[in-house]
């Protein structure tokens, strides 16, 4: 029987006051600060660059993801106005939540805390570049998107002591989710996307964030969400398949589907995304500090 849209409200909100009770980091003033200006009519980038030369931390990172070689700029960008004139006020805003992420977590030395970091930034990364080389999304909300994705698992194991080991015990035919729910009230992909949602994220992430485990909207004529979502999601699918290889674990038949579906949105085959795997292998092993093969950067579409 088909879920009314009241039944449908009443259940998101009832999911939403579940999420609520473990009190989810708060958005940064300084990236509400810049948000509420971003959305003004017009936006004084001057106001934004003196918000974010406020935070030293943000300052720096910013210029350097600017400065860094895969924004290819002819120059360097001296100065965080310069940084913002080149990003647009978007991006910055995007780049920014990201930078400010982690620091909203209380520090943890936590093994599963540490291995969530270290994951979610070699998801962002794989997910930046695969947006930048297929051409379908812009790198930064892939990247920010990376980070986000399952930022909801680290509110649960800051919550709960037992996550790590609860979830170590999920039975293979379970979804993650719904083990998540069964045990914590409430899973990684609702906290993730009321995460979004307060710190202004795009909707279209905020919908990728709470679907990314509804992976079947890949092989829909019609998905329920935008596009721009599906894409996100998609590219979050194929990053995974990157990261299973880079850290040498097998890839479950249900992945394997869900990364057919997500080439097949991208108009790839398999021999397409055996070299952009690759390369993307490359670059995760020249973060990991390991030796690498030269990558050769490249646009798939046009």
């Amino acid at each position: 029987m088909e879920m009314t849209q009241l039944e449908f409200a009443r259940l998101e909100e009832h999911a939403e006051e579940n999420v609520r009770k473990l009190a989810l980091p708060p958005c940064p003033a300084i990236l509400a600060e810049i948000s509420r200006e971003v959305r003004t009519e017009t936006p004084n980038v001057r106001r934004i660059g003196d918000l974010v030369l406020r935070d030293v931390a943000a300052s720096a990172g910013i210029l350097k993801t600017v400065n860094a070689a895969a924004y290819g700029l002819r120059g360097t960008a001296r100065s965080v106005q310069q940084a913002i004139g080149y990003l647009g006020l978007d991006r910055t805003a995007l780049l920014l939540a990201g930078l400010l992420l982690r620091n909203a977590f209380p520090h943890c030395e936590r093994t599963a805390l540490v291995r969530f970091w270290q994951a979610s930034a070699q998801l962002a990364t794989a997910t930046g570049f695969l947006a930048r080389t297929l051409g379908v999304a812009e790198r930064d909300e892939a990247y920010t998107f990376g980070l986000f994705r399952d930022a909801g698992s680290a509110v649960l194991v800051c919550r709960y002591a037992d996550y790590d080991s609860v979830m170590s015990a999920c039975p293979h035919d379970r979804s993650v989710t719904d083990h998540e729910k069964a045990h914590f009230g409430a899973d990684h992909a609702v906290i993730g996307a009321v995460l979004a949602r307060d710190w202004h994220l795009p909707e279209e992430m905020g919908d990728a964030v709470l679907w990314h485990h509804a992976d079947f909207v890949l092989a829909l004529e019609a998905p329920p969400i935008r596009s721009e979502a599906v894409r996100l999601i998609a590219l979050g699918v194929l990053a995974e398949r990157v990261l299973a290889q880079h850290r040498g674990e097998p890839v479950s038949s249900v992945a394997r589907g869900s990364a057919e579906h997500a080439l097949r949105l991208f108009g790839l085959v398999e021999r397409d995304f055996a070299d952009l795997e690759s390369e993307a292998l490359a670059l995760l092993a020249e973060r990991d500090g390991r030796p690498m093969p030269t990558m050769r950067l490249r646009t798939v579409h046009a």
